[in-house]
Formats: C-alpha cells, structure tokens, sequence
C-alpha cells in the first residue's frame, strides 16, 4: 500500500500551518516586548515555557504514536494549536500569556514528531532524504512568504492583526489532519535469531539516540539564545526600520535561505558521508550567527541570516535521514519525538538564556553564545557510525 495521498494533505497541512505560525514569528518578541509590557529577561521566559512544555509532551506522543497510531494524535495536537494565537490578541499584559504558550509548546509536541515519522513510515528505502527535503520544502514555502504578509498586515491593521489571521487559518487546516489514514509501520514478528540480533544492535541504537540528543540540545541553544532577540535587535539598531522590513528579514534570513538548499542537501545526503556533511554544514554556518550582530546596515542583516540558515538547513535531510536508518522503523514515533524533544530543551534554555545575556552583558553577549553553540555541535556527528551501504566496483 502506498501513502500517496496522505503526505499530499501532511504536505498541504505543513504549507498552512507555517504560512500561520510564521505570520507572527517576526513581530512576536516585539509584541511582547513593547505591547505587552514584558523585559528582555521576561520575553525570554515566555519563549521558555512553550518550548519547555513542548519538550515534555513530544517524547511521550511519539511513544503513544508508535503504540496506538499517529492519526488521532496528529489531528488532535493540529486542535489545540489554533487556540493560543487569538488568545495572545486578547492579552492585556505579558502575565496573560503563559497559559496559551503552555498550551502551545503542548500542541506543539502532540504533532511535530508525528508528522515526520508519517514522512519517514510513507518513504521507501534510499529515497527517505528526498522525501524530507520535498515535505521540508511546503513548510519553508509558507516561512519564506508568510513573514513578509505577517509585517505587511501588521503594519496595515495593526499588530494584532496577523494573530487573529493565523488562529484562522490553523482552524482551517484541522479538517485535513481527519482525511489522513493511519501510516504507522506495526512492528513484524521475528524469529529467536532476529530477537537475538536486534538485542545485541540495541545498544548502538542508544548511542545514536545519545548522540543525536546531544546535537539537537547544543544546537537547539545555539538557536535559542537568538531567537527571541533578532527583531528587537534589528529594530534597536536600525530605527528607522518598520514591520514589513522585520517581515522580509525573516522571510529572505530564513525561509527563502532554507528552501534553496533542500534538493541540493538531499542530493549531498545521498552521494556524500552523511556525518561530514553535518560536520561541514554546522561548522562553516556558525561564524555567520555572530556576523549578523555586525551588520552596518541591513543589506547585511538579510545577507548574514541568509548564509547563517542556508548553511546550517542544508544538514537537515542527512540528520534526519542517518537518525531514521539508525533506529529500527517501529520506534520512529518515539525516535522522533526523543529528537524533538531535546531540540526544544536546547530552544528552551537557549531562550531562557537570551534575556539574561542581553539584560547582563549586552546586547551582543546572545549571538557569541550562539555561533559558539552552533559551532561545537559540529563535532559531535564524527561520533556516529555512517549507514549507508557504499556501492561495490564491479
């Protein structure tokens, strides 16, 4: 049986569900910050929480994925998530937040594992890095277009305005996640032999996850740090910025800067060592998350982003892919979720962080924290053992 049509909808669901999500994602800190009253150290708490809940959540959904099915689950995370946006637009200070972002980092964690596990139970074998960069591409679609319409409709209908657009345009997508059937790879009886084997690879199963884990945190506070900072930052150093402009930052800085190299990535994935290309990728993209505090002008904002996100994405489809072949497929759910929820532990300190930083040593201080971070995980994918068969020379 093929799953055709059920990635076609996962890849209609991830193109809405980002061009949502990323109508606020540039004016969110501003929102917070100047709006609703919050300092830089209670801007990052915020951002904290959410991630943190999402953390928590994501282990467990892909577990329960991998036991009873992704598709309720999926569908009912899709939910919650259309909730927290009009709630943030009804906010009367920064305190009122915190029960929607909870619930938000719970949304979260109910579908992101889900839905790359569906990518990877829907892949057949040796294409599985093509299939994430082409789903990876529909929600890069909506990141590259939707900032620039979230500063635009912020500028023209005020701030709130791309809130109330993004709870509807979430609600609308839910429909979708209940066409989708159940994808999820039930696990086959084996023989003594088999059980015996897969007793003796469990170990290396679990360095993998360790290692994998550790990238995902190192990394998730390299990203972090920065994260809810970028748009005070730009605005704080160039005034005469507006919204629109915060919304093209993002929209060029990163969505347009991820999208550009996921056919090139998935084609280095599949010819190349897949733990050097992480190695390269995350070394080579580090300098530039520290350069972006150096812009002169914004040009160099949007160029630094840019090539810091271009560089960084294009190690996407061989993590993914590596982690996904290094693990048995019927614990890709929990696989996913465990990766997941150690990228938002590493989101989560890295923005609990990021306020600290700014508010203690400068407004500089989050992005040194943030190119050394993205720059030590690059040494930790050497560890891995490659899975890929080479081809034999007749």
């Amino acid at each position: 049986m093929t799953y055709g049509r059920d990635i076609l909808i996962l890849s209609i669901v991830f193109l809405v569900g980002s061009l949502a999500l990323n109508l606020i994602g540039p004016i969110w800190p501003i929102y917070i910050k100047d709006y609703l009253h919050a300092s830089m150290t209670e801007l990052g708490f915020v951002f904290s929480i959410s991630n943190g809940v999402a953390a928590v959540v994501q282990i467990l959904s892909g577990f329960l994925s991998d036991r009873y099915g992704r598709r309720r689950i999926h569908a009912f995370g899709t939910l919650l998530a259309a909730f927290p946006p009009l709630m943030y637009a009804l906010a009367s200070g920064w305190l009122d937040l915190v029960p929607w972002a909870t619930l938000a980092g719970c949304a979260t964690g109910l579908y992101i594992p889900i839905r790359w596990a569906i990518v990877a139970d829907a892949s057949s074998n040796g294409k599985m890095a093509s299939a994430y960069s082409w789903t990876n591409i529909s929600w890069l679609i909506g990141s590259t277009v939707s900032p620039f319409l979230g500063g635009v409709a912020a500028d023209a209908f005020g701030i709130r305005f791309p809130f109330f657009a993004c709870f509807v345009l979430i609600l609308a997508v839910f429909p979708l996640t209940l066409l989708m059937r159940e994808t999820r790879r039930k696990p086959q009886v084996k023989s003594m032999e088999a059980k015996k084997e897969e007793s003796s690879e469990a170990a290396g199963y679990l360095f993998a996850i360790v290692l994998f884990s550790l990238i995902n945190i190192v990394q998730g506070i390299g990203i972090g740090v920065t994260s809810p900072v970028i748009s005070k930052f730009a605005l704080s150093k160039f005034p005469e910025l507006d919204y629109t402009f915060i919304g093209i930052l993002y929209a060029i800085g990163f969505g347009f800067a991820s999208i550009v190299v996921q056919i090139p990535a998935s084609r280095c994935s599949d010819r190349f060592d897949r733990r050097k290309v992480m190695f390269w990728t995350f070394l080579v993209s580090s300098p530039f998350f520290l350069l972006f505090a150096y812009s002169r002008n914004f040009v160099e904002l949007v160029l630094f982003m840019f090539l810091s996100n271009a560089i960084l994405n294009a190690s996407w489809p061989a993590f993914q892919t590596l982690m996904m072949e290094a693990t048995p497929s019927a614990k890709w759910g929990l696989v996913n979720g465990v990766s997941a929820m150690t990228f938002w532990i590493g989101l989560m300190l890295g923005n609990a962080f990021s306020g600290i930083l700014w508010d203690g040593l400068g407004t500089y201080a989050p992005f040194y924290a943030s190119a050394f971070a993205i720059e030590a995980s690059a040494f930790l994918p050497l560890w891995l053992k490659e899975t890929k068969v080479k081809k034999k020379k007749l």
